[in-house]
């Protein structure tokens, strides 16, 4: 039986092995058996990914470092280097300069080790709020990267407001005091605190500690009409306690005799100044002189500082932050917090933003801010009273002790741990949210990897799965009013073994991809288009293997028309910085064409040698001298070696004619593999039938150059037939031109025809290569076979 089936879309990307017996699904008709330097789009083909060009070099290559993105707006993007104790910038691709080959630079605490976590994952996780890049790691205290302007970016320890606090120690046998010289109404500026027993730490300078007196009933409480002085007395001075916090009567006046001062009919509950409880009048005819008088706000009935220096593990030195009853200079108090955030406990490991609060999570815990107010941990509001606006403190109770491993802002807020993932919302949705109105909810038990941030794309958020090997999805479910998950990698399970993923970006314009970081250095990528169907995975290997990607970013491109992809290879002896150029846009000259790896360009007068090339020797030298150097010279091949140098440089290649636009890098292999031709049978299927392809039919867009062969053709260096694409060349006398070697060769869109002259085999399919730093998009498929049923 004669058969023309139809392969007109290859966005099921690379399947498994798994599949391959499953015809009867359309992901097995739109997949590949291999998909390497590809992208499949959504509208189904499948396009030969673009060059990297080199940027530069991070500022140690002996060391494992990092990205990030900084991304204020569309036109302001960088990339950020995390390296050994530093960070430097990256943008209109280039590094960014403090001055003329001085980079800008910022000193940070986190060493090379602790950027890496055991998984081998990025340490720090960090969410931005306009020029301020909040930062956490869960060893050191939460840091905040700010910019001033292009070349002033400075960090620092947040300077946190009101806590966040633990809870109160109920251990009353363990005491604190306050010493500070002279006795006060209100206590400030630097003191020293006194423990009755171990309490201190060397590591606890820096962190925060409450303090609230054991018993305040030496102060008698304010009360509307309450009489306060006699004839002869003088209030000024005095104190009293109104809506928990202590003020000082600020009146200034001897009652004259047989007259009284009484209070006003308004309570003091103001938290800084000095305010009157009432009108103040001069009251005539009855036996009160005065009513209502001012009252001077001392402190809140509780008050914290800043250690800042260790004495020993009783006693320490402290800075008054927010002013401390001065009761607590003569009583020791029971009553007293930790900060939460501290080095015995732990500092938060995963930060964003959730209804316009600041969130952290530091182990089960999750610390919300006040709302619209990102440093402020206040949990009661100046009255004393807990209200929804105030900060926020709960904990994500299940049957395992799992710490949070991420945080990612949606419908609600959607919380990774190692066990499982829950969300964060309100307990009544007819309430505002706040620490009355809070529930946590497990939704699946999937587990996540740590150091690995969750992708926001549209509706879903994609996270990576406790192993490192899964990818998974969550949505919203109306009808369960939950968040349900789904494996984005069950068609490719083999996608990420055996080393699995170590950090992920996502890149939505052109390509719609996931990209992400595999443990053995490929660079994988994800098609992700939900609404289209389209969940497809392919494998990039930058530099043919050579280039062993470590961290990648996503930011605006500097034309802001797309998204561009920022990488730090490996080349085993230095560590670069590459980005994915555009993909040409149509009626680019084959000349302008960038399709090498760590590549740069040469424009100018015509020449027959590029210098500058001194990075490509940092791939081992006996490798580059083999040859995997991609050179387009004038829009034409050309084959050439490195002039290898040492010390002193340069590095050049020499070309066999002058050209004035130069493209060199390395080498990369394009090859693209589709499952097996189906076309049914007489009695079924045409799988594990003997047949025989005699022509195969290739509709191809821009393509330049390529070749092929038949698939599974055993071979340890296979044999490739060029593709003999139709030449848009000029014709003399009826015969067309020769081609020149330094001429380009134009574009190519239309259909090609493969004579096939295969043999009878059971298994055949076509295996298309790109291997010269040329463009190919592959459209579809259309072979001619015979079947036989017998």
């Amino acid at each position: 039986m004669k058969a023309s089936p139809l392969k007109s879309s290859f966005n099921a990307g690379e399947i498994s092995p798994l599949l391959y017996g499953r015809v009867d699904i359309a992901k097995y008709q739109n997949g590949c058996k291999t998909l390497c330097n590809f992208i499949p789009v959504v509208q189904g083909g499948a396009k030969r990914r673009p060059g990297t060009r080199y940027a530069g070099a991070v500022k140690d290559s002996t060391q494992r470092t990092w990205l990030a993105k900084f991304e204020f707006n569309t036109s302001q993007a960088y990339v950020l280097e995390f390296g050994h104790q530093y960070v430097r910038f990256w943008a209109n691709h280039g590094q960014l300069l403090a001055s003329a080959s001085v980079p800008v630079e910022v000193a940070t605490p986190w060493t090379a080790a602790d950027l890496t976590t055991t998984d081998g994952t990025f340490a720090l996780d960090m969410v931005q709020s306009a020029d301020v890049l909040y930062i956490v790691h869960p060893n050191y205290a939460p840091q905040k990267l700010q910019r001033y302007s292009n070349t002033d970016w400075r960090l620092s320890a947040i300077d946190f407001k009101n806590g966040p606090f633990k809870t109160q120690n109920t251990d009353k046998s363990l005491k604190i005091s306050v010493s500070v010289g002279g006795g006060a109404s209100i206590i400030t500026g630097t003191v020293t605190l006194q423990a009755t027993s171990a309490v201190f730490t060397p590591a606890m300078v820096g962190v925060l500690l409450r303090l609230e007196p054991e018993d305040g009933s030496s102060i008698k409480p304010w009360t509307a009409g309450q009489e306060i002085v006699h004839g002869g007395e003088n209030p000024f001075g005095l104190l009293r306690r109104s809506d928990g916090k202590t003020y000082s009567c600020a009146t200034n006046v001897t009652v004259g005799s047989g007259w009284t001062i009484q209070c006003g009919g308004d309570m003091p509950i103001h938290t800084y100044g000095t305010q009157c409880d009432g009108s103040g009048k001069y009251v005539q005819g009855t036996v009160v002189q005065q009513q209502g008088v001012d009252w001077t706000y001392l402190d809140s009935g509780w008050g914290y500082v800043r250690i800042t220096g260790y004495t020993s593990s009783t006693q320490v030195t402290a800075l008054v932050i927010d002013s401390l009853p001065g009761s607590l200079a003569t009583q020791p108090s029971f009553r007293w917090s930790l900060g939460a955030f501290n080095p015995t406990d732990g500092y938060p490991s995963a930060v964003t933003f959730f209804r316009e609060r600041l969130t952290f999570a530091a182990g089960q815990r999750l610390y919300l801010s006040v709302a619209g107010d990102f440093e402020n941990f206040a949990t009661y509001d100046d009255s004393g009273n807990v209200v929804a606006d105030r900060a926020i403190q709960s904990t994500v109770a299940s049957d395992q002790v799992n710490e949070i491993q991420w945080l990612a802002p949606h419908t609600a807020l959607l919380i990774g741990t190692a066990g499982g993932e829950f969300v964060c919302r309100e307990n009544s949705a007819s309430e505002a949210f706040g620490a009355g109105n809070v529930k946590i909810e497990q939704q699946n038990t999937d587990g996540s990897r740590p150091g690995v941030r969750p992708a926001r794309v549209g509706v879903a958020t994609l996270f990576l799965q406790r192993s490192g090997k899964y990818v998974k999805e969550l949505t919203y479910s109306l009808a369960n009013n939950s968040f349900k998950s789904a494996d984005l990698t069950v068609l490719s399970e083999h996608i990420a073994q055996p080393e699995g993923i170590l950090q992920m970006a996502w890149h939505k314009v052109p390509y719609a991809v996931l990209w992400c970081v595999k443990g053995d250095g490929q660079l994988l990528g994800f098609t992700y288009n939900p609404e289209q169907e389209v969940m497809a995975w392919h494998r990039h290997k930058i530099g043919d293997g050579l280039l062993r990607v470590e961290s990648v970013a996503v930011i605006p491109s500097p034309d802001k028309l797309q998204d561009e992809l920022w990488l730090i290879v490996n080349t085993g002896s230095s560590r670069m910085m590459l980005y994915l150029t555009a993909e040409p846009p149509p009626g680019t000259a084959t000349a302008d064409m960038f399709y090498v790896d760590a590549g740069l360009t040469y424009s100018g007068a015509p020449t027959n040698t590029v210098t500058g090339l001194d990075h490509l020797q940092a791939v081992t030298d006996t490798v580059v001298q083999l040859g995997p150097i991609g050179i387009l010279a004038n829009g034409g091949v050309v084959s050439a070696k490195l002039n290898l140098n040492f010390p002193p440089f340069p590095v050049s290649v020499t070309l066999p004619y002058a050209a004035s636009t130069v493209h060199v890098g390395l080498a990369y292999t394009s090859d693209l593999i589709p499952t097996a031709f189906e076309a049914g049978a007489a009695d079924g299927t045409s799988q594990g039938k003997i047949r025989r392809t005699n022509r195969v039919s290739l509709r191809l867009k821009d393509t330049v150059g390529g070749a092929w062969r038949a698939a599974g053709q055993g071979s340890a260096a296979p044999t490739f037939t060029a593709l003999a694409l139709p030449w848009s060349g000029s014709v003399e006398n009826g015969t067309e031109t020769a081609r020149r070697m330094d001429a380009a060769t134009p574009p190519f869109s239309g259909t090609v025809a493969l004579d096939w002259d295969g043999g009878y085999v059971i298994d055949d399919s076509i295996w298309l290569r790109q291997a010269d730093p040329l463009p190919m998009t592959l459209l579809s498929i259309f072979p001619q076979f015979t079947v036989y049923d017998r």
